[in-house]
């Protein structure tokens, strides 16, 4: 399979500041108002963990703003033609919508024709609604609510891209 992380920075739109670069664990939790603040520590392993196994399936990219970490994006391919994208998204991205926006379109995209997906999906936390937002201009839609499916019990929309 084709390395996308040979030369990312080629296939991203390019923003005044921002690169990207090859994903490490650490970027996800260094990201300022990241979702993982406040988490126990037994409730870290297991995001770490699964960020482990699905940057470890796929590929993953940290998208930096003059240095510093600001959003990751991810996709794993659960199987032929199928993949799951993931992100982390961080105040300072989120003041950027319409950069951040033109990345998460460009990387679904990138995912898509790299990994061959007929499919590809995301799972965003129900009551998230920002998250759900954006998630649409990006191009997913609904497709079913997975009740209790977290390890807190919340519900989440499956969200697809065809």
């Amino acid at each position: 399979m084709y390395s996308i992380l040979d030369n990312i920075n080629e296939h991203l739109p390019r923003v005044n500041g921002v690169t990207f670069s090859k994903f490490y664990i650490e970027d996800a939790f260094a990201i300022e108002g990241g979702e993982f603040s406040g988490l126990s520590t037994q409730k870290m392993v297991g995001v770490r963990k699964m960020l482990d196994n699905q940057s470890n399936h796929g590929f993953a990219v940290t998208c930096l703003l003059h240095g510093e970490p600001v959003a990751v994006f991810g996709c794993c391919k659960l199987w032929d033609g199928v993949g799951e994208m993931w992100s982390v998204i961080g105040d300072t991205a989120r003041r950027r919508p319409i950069a951040t926006t033109k990345v998460g379109i460009a990387f679904t995209d990138i995912c898509k024709l790299s990994m061959d997906l007929h499919r590809l999906q995301i799972t965003v936390k129900t009551t998230d609604l920002r998250a759900i937002k954006w998630a649409r201009a990006i191009g997913f839609i609904s497709e079913c609510t997975m009740k209790q499916y977290s390890m807190d019990k919340y519900d989440y929309d499956l969200m697809v891209r065809r």
